[in-house]
């Protein structure tokens, strides 16, 4: 996309990658001179036939050389500090498979809206809490991950989700995900990001794959309240039948039925579909 701090971003990169040998890819779509100025300044630059930010890439992630031992990701707005890199791969050589910037601690004034940070924060909460995923910053586009980790992923999100999903993959995979302080600045150039359909996504990305993942989380809960509805609206109709012999509410009376054995059957497809999952993954 364009990006008017794409000279500068590169720069610092290869400033603070001066004692490495690197190769920096920029994947570009954009309609000014953003592949040019970045092809001028030392990177190789891949066109973007599709579109999107998880789109990119997983564009770029096709080109990485095989001998690559780790690729390091970030954005090229001027958002992140590409000094901030060598802490990264650092983590990797202690034996971590993927490496997360958390820009909370080390943040700017004003680098991001209240919106925005409320919005990590939840969508952050609903990774922990659906995968145990050790983050605090799940939408952070500075990350280093081990080239053979890399491709254990499947990656498929073309968009936002993409962020969410590297870390949904690297949980499912049993990577060794470890996270680091970062320093996050003020953007230059617009923003791309939609915050209500991007966030809508997201959620949507990562309840579709606890269903695919761990389906138990999401099936369970749901047939245990139906079921609970079940009982507790049949109680006072049973009550009623205990004290008078008779049972007034007939379509009361189906409905709880229904509300039980939809809540058991809902259950035990969370179990049997828990179990076949388990199955499948020891093979």
């Amino acid at each position: 996309m364009d990006e008017p701090a794409i000279e500068n971003v590169l720069d610092e990169v290869f400033d603070a990658l001066k004692d490495q040998k690197v190769e920096v890819i920029v994947v570009d779509k954009s309609k000014d001179e953003t592949a040019v100025r970045a092809a001028e300044k030392g990177a190789r630059v891949i066109h973007q036939d599709g579109a999107g930010y998880g789109d990119a890439y997983t564009t770029g992630f096709k080109h990485v050389s095989e001998d690559t031992d780790v690729v390091a990701i970030l954005d090229g707005d001027n958002t992140y500090d590409p000094y901030d890199i060598p802490a990264l791969i650092g983590l990797l050589n202690e034996g971590a498979d993927l490496v997360i910037g958390n820009r909370f601690q080390l943040m700017d004034k004003e680098a991001m809206s209240k919106r925005n940070a409320f919005g990590n924060r939840i969508l952050t909460a609903l990774l922990r809490f659906l995968y145990h995923a050790p983050i605090s910053d799940s939408q952070s586009g500075m990350r280093a991950i081990k080239l053979s980790a890399l491709n254990r992923l499947k990656l498929q999100s073309a968009h936002m989700p993409f962020a969410s999903e590297m870390i949904i993959e690297a949980q499912k995979a049993g990577l060794n995900i470890a996270e680091t302080p970062i320093k996050y600045r003020k953007r230059v150039g617009d923003a791309k990001l939609d915050p209500f359909k991007d966030a809508f996504s997201i959620v949507f990305m990562t309840i579709r794959l606890v269903r695919d993942y761990n389906p138990i989380v999401i099936f369970l809960p749901i047939g245990l309240v139906l079921f609970l509805i079940g009982i507790g609206y049949g109680a006072g109709i049973l009550v009623e039948y205990l004290n008078t012999g008779i049972v007034t509410r007939f379509a009361g009376s189906i409905l709880s039925v229904l509300f039980i054995l939809t809540g058991m059957q809902i259950m035990l497809f969370g179990l049997l579909a828990d179990i076949v999952l388990t199955n499948l993954r020891r093979r």
